[in-house]
């Protein structure tokens, strides 16, 4: 079509681009989406965040009569697909759905980090992944206060499962622990699907699991590790409903390559809006134990920037060493 156009009005269409680069990029972002779209999830498939992440993108497929396909990058705690998002074209076509610990815990866990947190645009938050304090039904420990008596009887005899140093329960119960002046036994593991076995057959007191891990298994939720209770398990108190501070749970959302331009990055940040308040992303999460909570890019990287300093200091008091 260009070919067959004067070159005096090729020349014009060049001025234009030149002095009004707004104009494309308006345009461009005016079309958007118009073609397929990658959505990165840096775990394996068949997890609680896999399932939450296609049924993102099925919502998503509709509203934008794209097709929004999940590939799964796992390895690396994350790192291995938000490295793949960071090299991306920064052109919306590619995003990451993922917990955010890639970029809040992983630099204090990881000694080569693949990527540089610069190279990642977060665009919103999708979802608060919820972690529990949980106990075997026949338990002594009845109760929080129990747990926290028994810690100050005797300093470092209670033993607890969490999904591995510098995850996100790991951190949760050692703010705990520096907040009430308890010490505990924290055994990590390599991930719930490894440790809830172990907390079922009473190798450690109780564990630190995602409620969405909790589907099933027979296990009595002392606290809910937020500021308020959870759905899924609604007889459980929350830290607040106990009067001890609430910790930060695994922050999930949205994120493209540094350099987006930002007609399509708010685009997206509407579009993301859009499903987590519809009823169908409500109801779909809600078979998952999961309950949406939305942030706009702005409100999701400020939360983002106060978990990245309160790791920062939890990781140097733990003496945790990078891998």
């Amino acid at each position: 079509m260009l070919a067959s156009l004067p070159l005096k009005a090729l020349s014009g269409i060049a001025v234009i681009a030149v002095l009004c680069p707004g104009v494309s990029m308006a345009a461009s972002a005016d079309l958007y989406p118009n073609k397929r779209l990658e959505v990165i999830l840096p775990y394996a498939a068949g997890g609680g965040v896999d399932a939450m992440a296609r049924a993102f993108s099925e919502e998503a497929s509709k509203l934008t009569q794209q097709q929004w396909v999940v590939v799964n990058r796992p390895g690396g705690g994350g790192t291995i697909g938000f490295s793949a998002l960071a090299h991306a074209q920064p052109n919306g076509y590619t995003v990451v759905f993922s917990p955010a610990s890639a970029l809040t815990n992983a630099p204090f866990l990881v000694s080569k980090m693949p990527f540089k947190p610069e190279q990642i645009e977060p665009v919103c938050q999708v979802f608060e992944n919820v972690f529990a304090l949980a106990v075997r039904p026949d338990s002594p420990i009845r109760s929080l206060q129990d747990l926290i008596e028994k810690a100050k009887t005797s300093p470092g005899s209670v033993s607890y499962g969490h999904a591995g140093p510098g995850s996100v329960p790991h951190l949760s119960v050692s703010a705990i622990e520096k907040s009430l002046g308890i010490t505990l036994n924290g055994i990590g593991y390599r991930g719930d699907g490894q440790m809830l076995p172990d907390l079922l057959g009473g190798h450690v007191d109780f564990g630190a699991p995602a409620i969405s891990s909790l589907g099933g298994k027979n296990l009595r939720v002392l606290a809910v590790l937020a500021d308020k209770r959870h759905p899924a398990v609604p007889e459980a108190p929350s830290m607040s409903d106990l009067g001890y501070p609430a910790t930060t749970p695994g922050l999930n959302g949205v994120y493209v390559p540094a350099g987006t331009p930002e007609p399509i990055v708010k685009k997206l940040e509407s579009l993301c809006q859009t499903i987590v308040e519809s009823k169908a992303f409500i109801d779909a999460s809600a078979n998952l134990q999961q309950v949406p909570a939305y942030l706009s890019a702005a409100q999701f990287k400020a939360r983002l920037q106060a978990t990245y300093k309160e790791n920062a200091e939890l990781t140097r008091e733990l003496n945790i060493e990078k891998e």
